[in-house]
């Protein structure tokens, strides 16, 4: 009786796997981007968010900057917040930083994105 007892406690006790530790897959889909941009003004478009197989940091954005759907931006997540480090997609070079909300449905992005002389600064609201 009591070894019976014993074994539902300890199998109790045990962690049931429930799915993934990546803390990436909460970003994972399609997101509606709000952008306001200071030279297209106000942009509404959606980004498809996937996350690198070779860098546990890294997600990928297609469609970032409205650029279409065969280009992808990337950024580094650390906890909340997501660096794009300085990167050139299609003659425009793009860098920025952005925040992810607690629970993983809103990111504030703010980033300039330079295509010869002309810089545009830009702040985009993402939301899932």
């Amino acid at each position: 009786m009591y070894a019976i007892a014993l074994v539902a406690i300890i199998a109790s006790c045990q962690k049931i796997d429930t799915g993934s530790d990546d803390v990436r897959d909460n970003l994972l889909g399609t997101w509606s981007c709000k952008e306001n941009s200071q030279v297209f003004v106000v942009t509404n478009y959606t980004v498809e968010i996937s996350k690198s197989t070779t860098d546990t940091t890294r997600i990928i954005m297609d469609d970032f900057y409205n650029l279409g759907n065969n280009l992808s931006v990337y950024a580094k997540m650390n906890g909340f917040t997501l660096t794009i480090p300085n990167q050139t997609v299609d003659g425009n070079q793009i860098s920025g930083s952005g925040t992810i909300s607690a629970n993983y449905d809103k990111i504030n992005w703010t980033y300039n994105v330079v295509t010869g002389t002309i810089t545009d600064h830009v702040t985009a609201v993402y939301m899932k």
